[in-house]
């Protein structure tokens, strides 16, 4: 069971924890202390460290917003912290720099992490829950944060890069009363427009059974996460 089949996490969270699993593995950020909250506050000795926080989530309807299902465009914006001790202002600010270009070519040039269409190949396990798909990049920024020493405190320095991505996710209305079966009974009537006995008249007894349709909701409340190159549909599961 993967994080959406639980109905607890959203998109966005897992999108999040998906950003951060893949950019551990970066050789950078070996001994870095990773973060997923800025509310923990830094202890020097927990420095270098590394967070990535979910900032914000925006949504618009995706088409007309009362024509059919429920379907939204998500704006997710992601927040990654880096902090150093600052002992060189200019060598700190190029080790910032460095950091920042390490998220941009380990996250975004990825082809299975960025893949619009199917992610379930990902080798090494590091893969997107449920095929989570992430659309586009939209807007980004980032800069540099110096803490200045208090009380002969350890200076330190922050990298905070922001970036917004694009999803798409349908909130079809669950049925739980599916239409799967129907009996037709057929009796020609008297000429009186009347119904004869049942011992004298043979009915015409049909019985029909339907398979459930496929839906994009489920009955367990959860949504479907889709890309726009998926033509609207994620792709069927592998054998």
């Amino acid at each position: 069971m993967t994080a959406t089949d639980t109905t607890v996490f959203s998109y966005g969270l897992v999108i999040r924890d998906m950003l951060l699993a893949k950019l551990v593995t970066a050789p950078f950020y070996a001994g870095f202390t990773i973060r997923k909250s800025r509310q923990l506050p830094t202890q020097v000795n927990q420095l270098p460290t590394l967070g990535v926080y979910l900032v914000k989530e925006d949504m618009t309807p995706d088409g007309d917003p009362n024509h059919g299902d429920i379907d939204m465009i998500h704006s997710l914006t992601i927040g990654f912290s880096v902090v150093i001790i600052n002992n060189d202002p200019e060598a700190t600010q190029e080790k910032l720099n460095e950091a920042y270009w390490v998220i941009m070519n380990w996250l975004w040039r990825d082809p299975y992490l960025m893949n619009m269409i199917d992610t379930r190949a990902y080798p090494g396990g590091i893969g997107n829950p449920d095929n989570v798909r992430i659309e586009a990049l939209m807007n980004g920024s980032w800069r540099f944060f110096d803490h200045p020493p208090l009380n002969n405190e350890t200076p330190m320095s922050e990298l905070r890069y922001e970036q917004t991505l694009r999803y798409r996710a349908d909130y079809t209305p669950i049925i739980l009363d599916d239409f799967l079966s129907m009996r037709v009974e057929t009796v020609p009537l008297d000429d009186d427009d009347t119904m004869p006995p049942a011992d004298e008249v043979q009915r015409i007894v049909t019985e029909y059974t339907f398979e459930p349709a496929t839906t994009k909701g489920s009955d367990d409340g959860r949504s479907q996460n889709r890309s726009a190159a998926a033509g609207g549909k994620p792709p069927q599961e592998n054998p």
